[in-house]
């Protein structure tokens, strides 16, 4: 089977709720339906990079959306484009080249289409960092929606000499069974 692999910067990390696992589905029921998680970046700013959705299906268009926060809540956009389509599992948008940098809370999420397809959620444990708008107005949706974001510090989180390491090693893939794409960090002793 094919593997996917995209470098990123070590200043890069990818912030979630969710286990990786979906045990139930958000599943709009109308077209122009609202879904959105809570990030907080650093005071500084981050650019971020990438967003990551978890779909149960194959197809389904929506919009990709990056909002401010508004007192908790949703607020006016950052970024809104169309997405045509996903697979069933982990889909991976590259939003590096938009220059979005966010500050302190900030949301990821989705505006529907009548073609999109159900979203994973994360029943297991709850965040309460997931909203939900289905024409009434943002409200609290119990589980964690299976958003995710990568964010740019553009600064190393420590000493460049201890993250350098000394000989080379690979990790084992997580999440581990995955669909369609896992993760496998590789250490190498020079540049």
């Amino acid at each position: 089977d094919p593997v996917e692999v995209t470098p990123q910067a070590q200043t890069v990390h990818e912030e979630s709720y969710d286990d990786g696992m979906a045990e139930s589905t958000w599943h709009p029921a109308a077209t122009n339906n609202w879904a959105a998680v809570k990030y907080t970046a650093a005071a500084t700013g981050e650019e971020v990079m990438r967003f990551k959705w978890y779909q149960v299906g194959d197809g389904g268009a929506m919009y990709i959306k990056i909002f401010e926060d508004n007192n908790g809540m949703p607020g006016d956009e950052l970024y809104s484009g169309v997405n045509p389509g996903g697979v069933d599992g982990w889909n991976d948008k590259d939003l590096s080249t938009q220059d979005l940098v966010v500050s302190g809370d900030f949301w990821v999420g989705i505006k529907t289409f009548s073609t999109t397809l159900p979203i994973g959620v994360d029943t297991t444990t709850d965040a309460g960092a997931s909203m939900t708008d289905d024409g009434n107005g943002w409200a609290t949706y119990a589980g964690n929606i299976m958003f995710r974001v990568s964010l740019d510090s553009g600064t190393l989180l420590s000493n460049e000499d201890d993250i350098m390491p000394s000989s080379f090693s690979i990790s084992n893939a997580y999440p581990n069974p995955f669909n369609p794409s896992t993760t496998v960090n590789i250490d190498v002793p020079e540049a």
